[in-house]
This record gives structure tokens, sequence and C-alpha cells, in this order.
């Protein structure tokens, strides 16, 4: 039946800033029929109607998170003090990758998926990395999403390169037989990994939230025949490509000894740097790079939780907004950024631009972070006329705030107030497509108690008996990656930290000059 949240504190989030001290919102199946001061006669005319009283209640659009690993569900807060190849090596290990049921997939997610909502997440960017390239990875997270009513666009992440072939340095530095282990792991090629997105995009995309979009894990990693298809489908289907770019140094040296370019101009060079391309991360970008990106309309999502926590560096920003850059806000994923709360990326981003220059008007102000997680979260998912905005005609995503949370006492600013002064438990309600998915923080759609004791189970398993041997798979490596990592940032190496095997120091300086 039609829904009405009653006198309101709203804040729509349109073009022009409309806002309603006291206003209601009526819904009408999956979307927004009509935003006013009050509604109760156009919405009496409907017949019955369920009704929210909001007189205690902001009432915002849902946030879009633009960036998460739902696949790493079971490990956050298991790493630190490891940058980005090492970290990857751990989550993502050549050797010792578990083999996982359909069901740990649904749960990981659902973990995941549960964080999102309670932290006023209506729509979640979710790149499922899917290491084994079955189809129960992008399948088990669809069907949690739809049960929990939250609105997934999922990537079918796809890469056709190598280990050594997607790293600078590392297959000269590794032993030759771990070379051929390593060149010997199974990749399926472009037209099967084609095909599983394909199979995956019949069956979901349009599936009541969920959305199948394009995911190419990153330039470096995907052969130039990949980029070109995936870029092609992105074109004939409208669809979203989102793809790592940039995220680390290592990556920027991995540009110039891959392609003698930067991994920017690589994606145009192929093809792909068109409106439809969203950038995950993005930090270490030319001032050319910027420029082509603004050229293309492109967007970028900014991850500053994972960012901090892996150094990687920062986005610029500022810069990129100049350029007209489209900039989105991630949490990314939660063994890296360590939480899919959204509020606490929004804190990070409102603070970190702040330090660096002396010129404040260069700052970004929490508005423009609250934009990232709203209307420019919805345009990298080429949602912005759906979600992002409390609208008539728009898709009914919609959040309940508590006006009298300790954080907004008093009320002079919401939106700085979010990002400064209260946390996510100040959202009450959610309601995704015009369907209540929680309500006074009990979610509507599951059985919460007997789900966390499931999660709980499995990620204990998950601990216990998959961690070790991931860990045993990343050492084998860790040598080398740490030599390659040195390597790439410019950083000499402690002898005892040295692998077992290297090219000659001339031999490597002939081929690897400095970054």
């Amino acid at each position: 039946m039609p829904l009405l949240l009653r006198q309101g504190l709203i804040r729509t989030n349109d073009a022009t800033g409309t806002t309603f001290d006291r206003g209601d919102v009526l819904i009408v199946g999956e979307r927004i029929a009509a935003v006013g001061a009050d509604l109760a006669a156009a919405a009496a005319a409907l017949g019955e109607v369920e009704v929210i009283e909001a007189v205690d209640r902001i009432v915002l659009p849902g946030f879009v998170d633009a960036h998460m690993h739902s696949n790493e569900g079971f490990e956050m807060g298991r790493y630190d003090n490891l940058p980005l190849e090492i970290w990857m090596s751990e989550v993502y290990p050549p050797f010792g990758a578990p083999a996982l049921t359909w069901r740990e997939h649904y749960l990981r997610a659902m973990l995941v998926g549960i964080i999102s909502l309670r932290s006023g997440v209506t729509s979640l960017q979710d790149d499922v990395i899917n290491l084994a390239f079955t189809e129960d990875a992008v399948d088990a997270t669809a069907t949690a999403y739809r049960d929990l009513g939250l609105r997934g666009w999922i990537t079918a992440s796809m890469w056709d390169q190598s280990f050594c072939d997607s790293l600078p340095f590392i297959g000269d530095l590794v032993p030759p037989a771990l070379r051929r282990r390593l060149d010997a792991m199974p990749i399926p090629g472009a037209d099967e990994q084609i095909a599983l997105f394909r199979q995956h995009h019949a069956k979901w995309h349009g599936e009541g939230g969920i959305r199948i979009i394009l995911g190419p894990c990153g330039p470096q990693r995907c052969s130039d025949r990949l980029l070109e298809e995936v870029a092609d489908l992105s074109d004939s289907l409208d669809l979203p490509m989102h793809c790592h770019v940039l995220e680390t140094k290592t990556q920027a040296v991995t540009g110039q000894t891959k392609y003698g370019t930067t991994l920017v101009r690589h994606l145009a060079d192929v093809g792909a740097l068109t409106r439809r391309m969203t950038m995950n991360h993005a930090i270490w970008l030319t001032d050319d790079d910027i420029a082509l990106m603004g050229d293309a309309g492109c967007s970028i999502t900014h991850n500053p939780l994972a960012n901090l926590k892996l150094g990687s560096g920062v986005a610029p920003v500022r810069k990129l907004k100049r350029a007209g850059v489209n900039v989105a806000l991630g949490c990314d994923g939660v063994a890296s950024g360590d939480t899919a709360d959204i509020f606490q990326a929004i804190k990070v981003a409102a603070g970190l631009h702040k330090i660096g220059s002396h010129d404040y008007r260069d700052w970004v102000s929490a508005h423009e972070v609250y934009e990232m997680a709203t209307t420019a979260a919805a345009r990298s998912g080429l949602m912005q006329h759906e979600v992002g905005s409390i609208e008539p005609g728009k898709l009914a995503d919609v959040i309940l705030l508590d006006r009298h949370d300790w954080g907004f006492l008093p009320l002079h600013d919401p939106i700085n107030q979010i990002a400064f002064s209260v946390t996510s438990e100040a959202v009450r309600t959610s309601i995704v497509g015009g369907r209540v998915v929680m309500h006074e923080r009990r979610l509507a759609r599951i059985d919460e108690a007997a789900i966390r004791s499931e999660i709980a189970e499995a990620a204990e398993r998950f601990r216990r008996d998959h961690c070790p041997a991931m860990h045993a798979g990343a050492a084998e490596m860790r040598p080398y990656l740490d030599e390659m990592h040195a390597m790439a940032t410019g950083r000499s190496v402690d002898a005892g930290h040295l692998p077992l095997r290297m090219p000659p120091a001339d031999a490597r300086a002939r081929r690897y000059p400095a970054a």
C-alpha cells in the first residue's frame, strides 16, 4: 500500500537544495509520488495508506556506497601495516586461497549488507572479487542482498593476466621454479569471463534491486582484448565499468614498465575511458591523466579509509572535481577499510582534505562529501536519475534519522553533524524501493538473531580453517613482494629481508630505471 512519511525535517538533496522544516513524502509503489509541506489530503485520496510519523526525524535520501568488496567479509581487522600489493597476497593469496560453499559466500555478503543497511546505505556497489571464477560468489551475493532488501550493484570482476604479468619486476625476482608455479595457475580466458558475466547479467540484472555491471579488475591485470570487449559491452548495454586504477605508486610504475605510459592513458588507448568508467581510488595521477578523465566525463571512487590503512596515498579530490571528474565515496573492502559503515568513511573524507594546504578554500567540505555519498555515488553507477535525492518519480530510497540523537543537539546543520557529530546509530529507519527494510533499527526482512548466529559460526570457521593456509601461501611470496615494493617506491631493503635470488644490480638498473 502507499506509504506516507509525515512531518519530518526533509533535506531532498535535489539540484536546488529544497528543504522542508516540516514536510511529507508520499510513496506509491517503489517510487516517490510527491514531496510537500502537507500531503495528507493527497494520501487520503489513495485510500488505505501506511503512515510513519516523522516529526522527530530527519528525512534524507539513502546513501550509496560506491565501492565495496563483500567477499572480504570475514577479515575485518585482520591486517595492519601492509601496503596494498603485500596485503593482497594475504587476502587474495596466489597459493592457499579458500574454496567456499555457496552458503559461505552468502553469509559473507549478508554480514556486509547488514552493516551497510544499518548505516543508512540503500544502494551498495559491490565489486565481488571471484578468485575461483565460479558462479557461486556473485549468485550468493545477489541472493543475500535480495533477501535483505538492499539495492545491490554487483560487478562481475574480470582479469586474464598472470600474477607475474600484472606486477612490476616480480617475474625476475622470483626463482624459476616459483615462477613456473605462478604461471601455471589457471585463469579463464576473455571469452569464458565474458560468458560468465552474461550468465549473471541474464539471471540477475533488473531482478528486484540487483544490477550486474562490468568489473575489469585493473588495466594491468587485463589484456587489451578483454578491456576492449568490456568497453564494447559497456557501450552496447549502457553499463558502468568499475576498475581499480592507480591506487598505489607500484601501479604507477606498472603502467610505465608494462605499457610505457600511464594506466589512464592506456585505458584511453583501448577505448575504455568513457563517461561509463569509474576508476576506483585514482591516487597516483598525472595532470595529463586528470585532464583526460575530465574530458571523458568519467568518475572515481574515493576510499579514504582503505587508502589511509594501506598507506596508498590521498586522491587529489579538489583537482579532480575542478577538471570535471565525478567523485563518489566508498568504504572499500572490509579487509582494507575494515568497515561497511559509511558514516566512518564520511567522517574521514570530511577531515582528510583539510591537511596538506593552508588555503582553506581548497578544503573539501562535509557537504561535498555528502554529495559524494549520494548524487555523485549514484552517478558512478549511472543511476543518478533514479537514486540519490528525494524527488517525485525517483526510486523511494529514503532514510530517517533521529533528530534527537545526542550528536544532533542542538540541530545546527544535519549534514555537518552527520560528518562530525553523530554515528550510524542515528539511522532509525531505511526504506528501499518503497519498502521498509529497517524500522527503528530492527531489520524487517530477515531473522537478525538467527543470521547473526550463523554468520558468527561461519566466520570463526573461516578464521580457524582458512586463515593459516592463506597466510602460509602469502609467506612464500613475501620476500619477493617486499623487494618489488622497495624497487617501485625507491626504498632500500634491509639485507635480512632480501629475496633468495635477485637479478644482478646492474641488470636491474638497466631494466628498471628509477621511477
